[in-house]
């Protein structure tokens, strides 16, 4: 039987009944086959007052002692030696405190006729200190079993998200190789163009190949660089240079120099190309008078690279700043205090970069 929301909240103590059946109909067989058992032993059976009473003070002794005295008792091991035994003791002085209660009530309030009388000795006492131990002993294997039960659940809980991560990270790994196989065959069918043309088209074939260079490079370092030395740089540069200059037939006027003792530094990987690709997308590098500018050198301990170019006359240039953004958030997060970027136009129409980085140790071939 199950209840729909709206019912548990018209029907809350049927609600928790239905939720804790199986304790219900465990109890009230336990119940049923002790009073048997002791009615036909002693010949007769007892008045409804003292089972409902005595079996309410059991049920609750069982409940108390899972769910208060072990929960608290092995709550921290380091207290347990002391807190434990502590916690049994006051668990059943109070089952005796009660236990007389009940006595006291039984024998004075109903129509008890039994001989049973209130007497401090060892016999009183014998009888409600084994019925305590029968149910702690009982409500420990239940306190047991509960948190066995949990940890089985916690366990196929990380064997189920152990499961899911595997099978994420198959379908990651299908998905790499799939993006490893596309470039492989755009960089094949570009090769195959290469070689073909190379005969009959000789700038094209050029063009090619500076283009599929280019190509390789960003893929290979968006996998898993995180440093590249600065002569790979250097030579993606000149490829993109050399890309643009066959475009325009060789008018763009650019001058590209830089400290050959800088080659052999580390730095992240797509800096100096995205400067670069910057100038050629917002700049006017067509103008013979204004020629643009990069250079690379080192000074001071540091590594300067710096552009210059005259920026074209455009009413949008929203997107001059995105790629430099980039830059600047992954220097921050790779350099710290150790680089410097920074970047404006000047009164001559010429949008100037300045990125200044530390050499360290571990920055150097």
């Amino acid at each position: 039987m199950r209840l729909t929301k709206q019912n548990e909240k018209k029907w809350p103590v049927l609600s928790w009944i239905i939720s804790k059946k199986l304790h219900i109909i465990i109890w009230l067989v336990f119940i049923f086959y002790e009073a048997i058992i002791v009615g036909l032993i002693n010949g007769k059976f007892g008045r409804l007052a003292p089972y409902v009473l005595y079996y309410t003070l059991n049920i609750t002794t069982f409940y108390v002692h899972a769910h208060l005295i072990l929960a608290l008792g092995l709550s921290k091991p380091k207290q347990t030696a002391w807190k434990l035994p502590l916690l049994l003791v006051a668990e059943i002085i109070a089952y005796f405190s009660i236990s007389i209660c009940l006595d006291y009530i039984i024998i004075h309030y109903t129509n008890y006729t039994g001989s049973r009388r209130i007497t401090l000795d060892l016999v009183y006492f014998s009888a409600p200190l084994y019925r305590c131990v029968y149910f702690m002993c009982f409500s420990t294997g239940y306190y047991f079993l509960i948190r066995y039960i949990k940890e089985r659940k916690k366990t196929e809980e990380l064997e189920k998200q152990r499961l899911n991560n595997l099978i994420q990270l198959a379908k990651s790994e299908n998905a790499f190789l799939k993006a490893q196989i596309q470039p492989h065959l755009l960089f094949n069918t570009l090769d195959f163009i290469y070689q073909n043309a190379r005969e009959s088209s000789p700038v094209a074939a050029e063009t090619i190949l500076s283009l599929s260079e280019m190509m390789r490079y960003s893929v290979d370092n968006n996998k898993d660089k995180d440093f590249v030395l600065l002569t790979e740089e250097i030579n993606q540069v000149e490829n993109l240079i050399n890309l643009h200059q066959l475009r325009q037939n060789h008018g763009i006027g650019l001058r590209f120099w830089y400290d050959d003792e800088i080659r052999g530094i580390k730095i992240i990987p797509m800096v100096v190309i995205t400067l670069a690709e910057n100038m050629f997308k917002h700049g006017d590098l067509l103008k013979e008078a204004s020629p643009a500018e990069i250079s690379i050198k080192l000074g001071q301990g540091k590594l300067i690279i710096e552009t210059a170019n005259l920026i074209k006359e455009v009413k949008d240039n929203s997107g001059l700043h995105s790629g430099l953004e980039n830059i600047k958030k992954r220097l921050n997060y790779t350099y710290g205090n150790d680089a410097a970027f920074e970047y404006a136009t000047g009164a001559d129409h010429y949008f100037r970069v300045t990125l200044s980085i530390i050499i360290r140790k571990d920055n150097q071939l």
